[in-house]
């Protein structure tokens, strides 16, 4: 938008400046053909048929002129005008003088003939105050025109918003807004954008979800119904018990997959509700490898951490994303797993590293994703939701998390980078 204010306010002091000065030439041409020669004639041939008569007489004289000519002339003494000595010479002059009162504007002429006196004339009312109507209304004309040139491309980016907006809510999810520099509503296009691609990716998860729930439930499901049927049809108690036995593990199986379904659902709204906390990181990441020492087993797990480092964010679900990672880490590891910090262009960065078999570069950005499950190693006993949900809590953050390869270590590296 602060575009658009530098444009509207730049057009506004150009237009004022153009018009100004297009409108004061036209009233300069206007005064130019006011000079009132007509009347400047009239009157110098006044002044000398009068003074043909004696001054006594003149004053007659001009009212018999009056009369006959219906003339409205004055005579009075120069000595009834105040003017400065540079105008009294003007007064003989031929032009005489043009002065204002009240009633507008009248000319003043005076001679030697008329013995110290002076003539008057009231003169029409000039041409260019008769045009003042018709140049006010050409200055707001082009004032609201010149105003109007700027909006254009403003009405053309709201009407393409709008068009797009109908478009989107008819089902067409792919549409979005094609940018311009030139735009006044860069901001608010990118957030329709944004926003549209939100959705998409909500509704793609969604799907995606539902799918996979769908797909992965059917073994379970078949299960429980051969255990029943099994069951019904066998006649050993031990048997039965088995058959029973196995449907329990069944039940748990689907009960484990619906509760990672549905924990991954909640967390779309989870993103508005982070508590910001700052904390050591040292003794933070410490905290959740102790957590983690039942799973251990004999694999080790190393933290290079710098003491100074302190980490901003929702401990809560940072503890979850590294939890997250470090499992996934040690189901692979061959016998280490190594967390590291440190800052690298104002972020944070925590690298977990295994030496496990690594992931191959075409599946790096796919683990990412919800319900992705490797044919070879990583998330073949899972549901394909823990990086998922780890990549989700990073985003809430504002950072990213990065899948790579540890160069020491040789297997796969997941960093997680935090803005400082």
């Amino acid at each position: 938008m602060k575009k658009l204010y530098l444009s509207l306010l730049g057009t506004a002091l150009l237009s004022v400046v153009l018009l100004s000065w297009l409108i004061d030439g036209i009233a300069s041409d206007n005064d130019e053909h006011n000079d009132f020669n007509q009347q400047q004639a009239l009157l110098n041939g006044m002044l000398s048929y009068l003074g043909s008569y004696p001054a006594e007489q003149q004053r007659q004289k001009l009212a018999e002129l009056n009369s006959h000519f219906n003339l409205d002339l004055g005579y009075a003494a120069n000595s009834a005008l105040a003017l400065p000595s540079p105008l009294r010479q003007q007064l003989e002059q031929y032009q005489g003088i043009t002065l204002a009162d009240e009633d507008g504007l009248y000319l003043v002429r005076s001679a030697e003939q008329l013995n110290d006196h002076h003539l008057t004339m009231r003169l029409p009312k000039p041409a260019s105050s008769q045009h003042d109507l018709l140049l006010t209304v050409l200055f707001y004309s082009g004032f609201s025109l010149c105003m109007w040139l700027p909006l254009i491309p403003l009405t053309r980016r709201i009407t393409t918003l709008a068009n797009a907006a109908t478009r989107f809510a008819k089902g067409q999810l792919d549409t979005r807004i094609a940018k311009s520099r030139f735009s006044y509503t860069q901001q608010l296009e990118r957030s329709f954008n944004s926003m549209a691609e939100q959705i998409n990716a909500l509704l793609a998860e969604n799907k995606l979800m539902a799918s996979s729930l769908s797909h992965d439930i059917r073994t379970p499901i078949a299960c429980l119904r051969f255990g029943l049927d099994a069951a019904m049809d066998s006649e050993d108690e031990h048997s039965k018990q088995a058959y029973l036995k196995r449907m329990e593990k069944d039940l748990d199986t689907m009960e484990s997959m619906l509760k990672s379904y549905l924990s991954f659902a909640a967390l779309q709204q989870q993103n508005i509700a982070l508590n910001y906390t700052r904390t050591e990181l040292l003794p933070y990441l410490q905290e959740v490898g102790e957590q983690l020492l039942p799973q251990l087993g004999d694999k080790q797990l190393h933290i290079g951490c710098p003491s100074e480092l302190v980490v901003h964010g929702d401990l809560h679900w940072l503890a979850r994303c590294i939890h997250n990672i470090i499992t996934n880490a040690l189901r692979y590891a061959n016998g280490q797993v190594v967390i590291s910090a440190y800052t690298h262009a104002q972020q944070l960065c925590i690298a977990i590293a295994d030496d496990g078999p690594g992931i191959p570069p075409q599946e790096r950005a796919a683990v990412l994703k919800p319900f992705y499950q490797s044919a070879k190693h990583r998330n073949q006993d899972g549901y394909g939701l823990g990086l998922a949900i780890c990549h989700k809590v990073m985003l809430w953050h504002q950072g990213n998390l990065q899948v790579g390869s540890s160069t020491k270590l040789g297997g796969a590296q997941f960093t997680l980078r935090l803005p400082l």
